[in-house]
């Protein structure tokens, strides 16, 4: 122990390679190795973002196309001017017998 500073740790991964725990080619490889890691990250969720929307269009045009006609045959049932939206109510309703007292 020199200076006051504990002793550095010498760990052995296998036969023969041996790191310090501590230094700065350590430190500069972990770095490197992160900065890898999360480039990748983020190319492996663009590819998976751009093959998702495809399937996503993909599916969408097949059920688009298949219910073509559906659509086709929804128009004919359209509003023609004949429809009229009606509610009825009657006077002699069981809640309006208050009323007639």
């Amino acid at each position: 122990m020199q200076n006051g500073s504990p002793p550095r740790r010498r760990v052995t991964y296998g036969k023969g390679i041996q790191t310090s725990g501590s230094g700065w080619f350590a430190r500069l490889l972990a770095m490197l190795l992160s900065a890898i890691v999360l480039v990748a990250a983020a190319m492996l969720s663009m590819v998976l973002l751009a093959v998702l929307f495809g399937v996503g269009t993909i599916v969408f045009g097949y059920f688009w196309w298949k219910t073509r006609a559906l659509r086709r045959q929804g128009r004919g049932f359209g509003d023609d001017g004949r429809t009229v939206d009606v509610e009825v109510v009657h006077q002699d309703a069981p809640d309006n017998n208050s009323a007639k007292r």
